[in-house]
């Protein structure tokens, strides 16, 4: 196995560890680095990163990301797989008005509110080209392909359920010359000396004495816009959601759950006291106990992994069968990275 760390690098302090000609640049500010974690220079990473917080409030690094790398034999010999999200969109069910029962959640981390009503979603945001995605709530959809594979193929331990579109269109960009609303504003705008599209435009827009007359013109949009798409009958995208019926695996060491990859988080902050939530992220291979395993195809963790905040939800990890992996890969379907875990 080979295991990738993938940063996103401050560009003012890259050459203090890095060559020009190392990475990649995204735009002026951030460069993106991959690097071995046998690199000797893997620990000076966490280092900087330490040494900057403290001298300069600066981070070394913003984002990162772990990849892991197999051989076709390591793959062949494994009996059992984690399955991880390549294609995480928003907004999430709850903003589209998935119905969550906030009270089986847990009283100190927030883990596990049951969902109550069926999974609505933006599906004009779901990732195009793709046969699996997550939003950033945990919330697992497939394509009408790969559903058909799943049944077809008698996979165990998970049900199917269609998604229901809700369009969002209150996150479309607006174009306030579109609705009535938008032009007062602009010409309220233009007599207030802060004429759109200015600088001096946007922090006038959110001035609270406008934020009424704001409101009025996305909702003035939205309305339009689902009056148009009703006239154009135009059907949204078919996805299913993936629910997993067991969650029993028993996550166990040496999975490291914590912060960041130099940051096992030693005080326990993000870890909850009664056990539902380990740790804010993922920082290595999974293993599970080799009893909680059971003999379904899909099996979700019992403990989760995230945070409670805002519509961000802790999820259980996802582990498959070689069965299940060999459908999700065949045929060219996207939107996963499949590792290997472990039984222990």
């Amino acid at each position: 196995m080979r295991e990738v760390a993938e940063f996103r690098v401050d560009e003012r302090f890259a050459s203090m560890l890095f060559t020009d000609r190392e990475g990649k640049r995204l735009g002026d500010s951030v460069r993106k680095v991959q690097i071995e974690t046998s690199d000797p220079r893997f620990k000076q990473v966490g280092r900087l990163q330490r040494e900057l917080r403290v001298k300069q409030d600066e981070p070394f690094f913003y984002g990162w990301d772990l990849k892991h790398e197999y051989s076709q034999q390591e793959l062949q010999q494994a009996s059992l797989f984690f399955l991880k999200s390549a294609a995480i969109f928003e907004p999430p069910g709850e903003m589209c008005g998935t119905e969550y029962d906030e009270s089986t959640a847990c009283p100190r981390c927030g883990a596990g509110a049951e969902q109550r009503s069926d999974l609505r979603l933006d599906l004009r945001k779901a990732p195009r080209n793709k046969d699996i995605a997550c939003t950033i709530a945990g919330e697992w959809i497939v394509s009408q392909r790969l559903a058909e594979r799943m049944i077809d193929e008698g996979l165990t331990g998970l049900e199917l359920r269609r998604v229901r579109h809700h369009a969002r269109y209150e996150d479309d960009p607006l174009d306030f010359h579109q609705v009535a609303s938008g032009r007062k504003l602009l010409r309220k705008a233009e007599i207030a000396g802060a004429p759109h599209p200015g600088a001096r435009f946007w922090v006038w827009l959110n001035r609270a004495e406008n934020r009424a007359l704001l409101d009025e013109a996305y909702a003035e949009y939205a309305t339009s816009r689902r009056e148009k798409a009703r006239r154009k009958g135009k059907p949204a995208p078919v996805w299913h959601q993936l629910i997993v019926t067991s969650a029993h695996a028993e996550i166990v060491p040496p999975t490291r759950v914590g912060n960041n990859p130099f940051d096992d988080d030693p005080k326990g902050e993000g870890r909850c006291p009664l056990g539902h939530l380990i740790g804010l992220n993922r920082l290595s291979e999974v293993s599970i106990s080799a009893t909680t395993r059971g003999d379904v195809d899909v099996v979700s963790s019992r403990q989760f992994v995230g945070v409670r905040r805002g519509v961000l939800r802790p999820e259980r990890l996802i582990l498959i069968s070689p069965k299940a992996r060999s459908i999700i890969e065949s045929e060219g379907l996207k939107g996963t990275t499949i590792e290997v875990a472990y039984l222990v």
